[in-house]
């Protein structure tokens, strides 16, 4: 079953999807601690943004190239949420190819979302949620099946 945190970062992504980002937004507290990783690096160092006005333009720069993202899994722990975002055609504008993906872990307090930090893979996401290793591989709980089972089997 779900959690209230895990609700609250569907609902944040669903309005996003949907192009309502001022309702994304008020999920969003004002003082963000927005940590990315820059796009145009291949292997970028992260950088920190303050504000919820920062992630507004990062978002609107998104749907103004014609993204769209959508969830392919969430896994809540304690106040965090690790969200893997699927956002076809992002590849074409960064210098590190993920298949598209994006890793996430948010920060939640007082029903608002007031930490966002990118990670460069599954695995990193998983150690910032603190759910590590085979532990956090078992407690999948996305959407749609995530990037291993495209692979298939080794």
């Amino acid at each position: 079953m779900p959690t209230a945190n895990e609700n609250l970062i569907r609902t944040a992504y669903e309005a996003y999807a949907s192009g309502d980002v001022a309702a994304m937004l008020e999920l969003v507290d004002p003082d963000l601690d927005w940590t990315y990783l820059d796009p145009a690096f291949p292997d970028p160092h992260p950088q920190t943004c303050h504000g919820r006005d920062q992630l507004e333009v990062g978002l609107r720069r998104q749907a103004q190239r014609g993204l769209k993202s959508r969830i392919e899994e969430i896994i809540g722990h304690d106040d965090k949420v690790l969200v893997t975002i699927r956002t076809p055609g992002a590849d074409q504008f960064r210098a590190r190819q993920t298949g598209d993906l994006n890793f996430d872990v948010l920060t939640i307090r007082d029903g608002r979302i007031v930490a966002l930090r990118a990670c460069r893979d599954r695995d990193q996401a998983l150690a910032v949620l603190g759910v590590p290793g085979p532990e956090g591989r078992r407690r999948r709980t996305g959407l749609t099946p995530g990037p291993e089972a495209a692979a298939g089997p080794d």
